[in-house]
């Protein structure tokens, strides 16, 4: 067969595809009658794969009569015969990238800097996002990762999914369907592991049933219909299910081997093997660094608290290309260092020690400084849209267990009053220097789900409104303090709730609040808790209210949290402050903190599991809308303000980053952009 006919055949192609893991598979059919011809030497090694940003099928199929090449000290190692080949290392159809600006050369250690000791998400979007499946980097569609194709069948309670044959761990050991259902049995199915099952795997209070077809083919199974299951296999809540190698986490789970398991408790002086085993199984903590990743680099310095730096080091069989063949990640590593605040994080920039970075980076801050004139010669701001509308959610608990509490929550003339009371204007001055608007907990204006009458209401500052409305609900001011009383004559006093980490910006906007609250008789008063001390008061349904991030600015299907009080992050029902029980309720009815939301409130849980069955797209955002409107007259929520774009810091040299990028957790910025094919450009 000639090119020019191979090439024809791939034009067919094009017409029908979608550009799955099938046309892949179907480019390689065709160019098999051509191998001899271009590659006469060599039996393996042709370079024609699919991936998110892709070259035009003529320019992959040119590709094709190259081989692969490696990184220098790859090549040393082979050529010492301490690591096989390059072609060997590689799977049969590895993922191929088109870089963003050009192609780029190997070398250079990305420098990162992580604000506070819990900081290590930073890590997670920077090294990890390596699902079976991914965002594309315009946050449009899930594109194919380390699985190669998928199949939704049985009006989305299956999905079958093919893996990428030849996959390896960073150790050289295979990657199967195996060792994501060791995942779902040593972890997800062991309740000393994991008490509560992922609410993203739940549904109808049943865990997702997963087996393996072959070792290339693993399917899971819904009680009912799940249709947005692959958005969330994209998202980083999915991101354990592909960081767990069964050869090496075998080796010290109680079920499998019992010797290695009480070893272990004895080695990490743990009081249980649970405890024990949590040690060296912590995909989100990185501390354990002899554990075989995907990761385009592999951790060799491991995080802890109080020492630094971590670093990472080029994985050997990572499993993506260039389209002229380099086996990515450019970048030889990553280090990472701690700071304490913002104020040595800006002077790690000022110092050249931060090579791009967004998350934890104040840009409002240290922008005066970045930007002048010596500035502008070393950085580049690279531009982020928020993806949270809001820039604090304010919750009251509207299923409060004190019945006198909940019957003032509950009514929504309190919240719309605690609303209007608000100086949106004076918080958008003096917090976000005079950016953003007043807004709702609603999406945001680049989003298509954009919802006016959810974003504008009850955000003009009339206190006087404010204070007539209270009066109605006959919460009367007290004679000493001024502060208002329930009708047993206890003080008005509402308890807040706030996570560690927050900055300044939080605790001007709650001075502000603070005073606004008081001049119309509502006392405030803020107990800053650690993370896990506040997941366990939301979880326990003890708080008065809580102040949270909120999320849904762009994609409420996705993050539907603050729109109706249903959860699929990790932690559960705290993710939803007004509604811990209800939310509990939708996952499992049966579950021991659940309880049976308003009827109102349970008929939007029913349009959103309509949501979750319906396949298609446009349906799909239809039935949203109608969620939307019904958030809107519940108004679950208090929001402040939408900020406004902000921005990263990359250097001048920092090379293949593409602009704009969203700023989010479920698009993990910056991972999707593809961070292997970064590089440095020091030819300047």
């Amino acid at each position: 067969m000639k090119i020019e006919q191979a090439s024809n055949q791939i034009d067919r192609l094009l017409d029908r595809s979608n550009w799955g893991g099938d046309f892949a598979g179907a480019c390689f059919r065709i160019l098999a009658g051509t191998r001899a011809r271009l590659l006469p030497s060599h039996s393996t090694g042709m370079v024609i794969v699919l991936s998110a940003a892709i070259l035009s099928p003529h320019a992959m199929l040119a590709k094709a009569a190259g081989i692969y090449r490696e990184a220098p000290e790859f090549r040393t190692r082979v050529m010492a015969g301490s690591l096989p080949p390059v072609e060997q290392r590689l799977p049969r159809n590895p993922v191929l990238l088109s870089p963003v600006e050009r192609i780029g050369r190997y070398g250079g250690t990305w420098h990162i800097t992580l604000l506070g000791y819990d900081h290590t998400s930073l890590l997670s979007r920077t090294i990890a996002y390596e699902n079976l499946v991914r965002w594309d980097p315009y946050w449009t569609k899930v594109i194919p990762n380390l699985a190669q194709s998928w199949e939704v069948k049985s009006n989305a309670t299956v999905f079958v999914f093919k893996l990428r044959p030849g996959t390896r761990w960073s150790d050289g050991a295979p990657f199967t369907s195996e060792d994501v259902k060791a995942w779902f049995d040593d972890v997800v199915n062991v309740p000393e592991l994991t008490p509560i099952p992922p609410s993203w795997l739940v549904l109808d209070g049943r865990t997702a049933i997963c087996e393996v077809i072959d070792p290339g083919t693993i399917e899971f199974r819904f009680a009912g219909p799940n249709a947005i299951f692959i958005q969330h296999l994209a998202s980083m809540r999915a991101n354990a299910l592909a960081r767990y190698p069964q050869h090496y986490f075998r080796k010290f789970h109680v079920r499998h081997n019992p010797d290695g398991a009480r070893d272990l408790v004895k080695r990490t002086g743990a009081t249980n093997w649970a405890d024990a085993f949590q040690k060296v199984y912590a995909p989100w903590d990185w501390v354990n660094p002899d554990a075989p990743t995907l990761d385009a680099w592999v951790m060799t310095t491991p995080y802890k608290p109080g020492t630094t730096p971590i670093k990472a080091v080029r994985n050997p069989y990572y499993w993506k290309v260039d389209t002229q063949g380099n086996q990515l990640p450019y970048i030889d590593g990553i280090e990472a260092t701690v700071v304490a605040d913002q104020a040595q994080l800006l002077q790690r920039v000022l110092d050249g020690r931060i090579d791009m970075q967004s998350e934890g980076f104040d840009w409002k801050v240290a922008s005066p400084q970045l930007l002048d004139r010596k500035g502008r010669d070393k950085w580049r701001p690279m531009r982020l849209i928020p993806s949270m509308p809001n820039m604090l959610a304010l919750c009251l608990n509207l299923a409060h267990p004190d019945p006198i509490v909940r019957s003032v929550f509950t009514n929504k003339a309190f919240r719309v009053a605690l609303s209007e009371a608000i100086d949106r204007k004076r918080i958008i001055k003096e917090v976000l220097d005079g950016r953003g608007k007043p807004w709702q907990i609603a999406p945001r204006d680049e989003s298509s789900f954009r919802h006016e009458k959810l974003g504008v209401q009850f955000t003009q500052f009339n206190p006087r409104r404010s204070a007539q409305a209270l009066d109605e609900l006959e919460l009367k001011p007290a004679t000493d303090s001024g502060i208002r009383r329930l009708r047993d004559g206890r003080t008005l006093e509402i308890e807040i709730l706030l996570p560690t980490g927050r900055g300044e910006d939080w605790i001007t906007a709650f001075k502000i609040l603070e005073e606004n609250w008081r001049a119309i008789g509502v006392g405030m008063k803020i107990e800053t808790l650690s993370r896990t001390d506040f997941y366990a008061r939301l979880n326990a349904n003890r708080h008065d209210a809580a102040a949270w991030w909120s999320g849904g600015g762009i994609t409420p299907i996705m993050e539907p949290e603050f729109f109706v009080p249903v959860t699929f992050e990790r932690i559960g029902p705290a993710r939803v402050p007004y509604g811990v029980p209800w939310a509990a309720w939708f996952t499992d009815h049966g579950a021991a903190n659940a309880q049976e939301p308003p009827p109102s409130v349970r008929r939007q849980m029913e349009i959103y599991r309509k949501i979750m069955g319906e396949p298609d797209q446009n349906r799909q955002k239809t039935l949203m809308r109608q969620v939307l409107d019904i958030a809107a007259e519940e108004f679950y929520a208090i929001g402040l303000c939408q900020d406004t774009v902000s921005h990263a810091i990359v250097s001048r040299d920092f090379r293949n980053v593409p602009e704009p990028q969203f700023d989010s957790w479920t698009y993990p910025t910056p991972a999707p952009a593809n961070p292997c094919q970064f590089f440095f450009d020091l030819s300047k």
